[in-house]
């Protein structure tokens, strides 16, 4: 009797550990991105740079927010920067303009990560 009771006990226990290691605790699943604008030639940031972020459809991606969309447009804060977040890990194209300067590059985001990328306008 006492070896099928602590054999219950042991398959209780791991089915327990289970469940807990998977709602135990909430994981970060988002996406953030940062996209830092400067000017190539000073290295000043840039306030209020229009930043497209984009990919070629029919491929889209998920912001935080819902939906699936092709791009997202943002604009610079005062220190040149601006975020977006993303529900699910993409490697969006990233086009800049601010007056006549443009800049370009590619952000590759990561799950529960903020990755920074700057962009430098000519």
């Amino acid at each position: 009797m006492k070896f099928r009771i602590s054999k219950v006990l042991s398959i209780s226990s791991f089915f327990i550990a289970i469940a807990l290691l998977f709602t135990g605790c909430p994981h970060n699943t988002n996406c953030t991105g940062e996209i830092k604008c400067v000017d190539l030639a000073t290295g000043d940031p840039i306030v209020g740079a229009t930043i497209k972020i984009y990919v070629t459809p029919p491929a889209g991606f998920y912001p935080c927010n819902g939906g699936q969309v092709s791009e997202i447009t943002l604009t610079s804060g005062s220190s040149g920067t601006a975020s977006f977040c993303l529900a699910l890990p993409a490697t969006p194209s990233v086009l800049v303009t601010a007056g006549s300067q443009t800049g370009s590059g590619v952000i590759a985001t990561e799950v529960g990560q903020t990755v920074s990328v700057t962009i430098k306008l000519k």
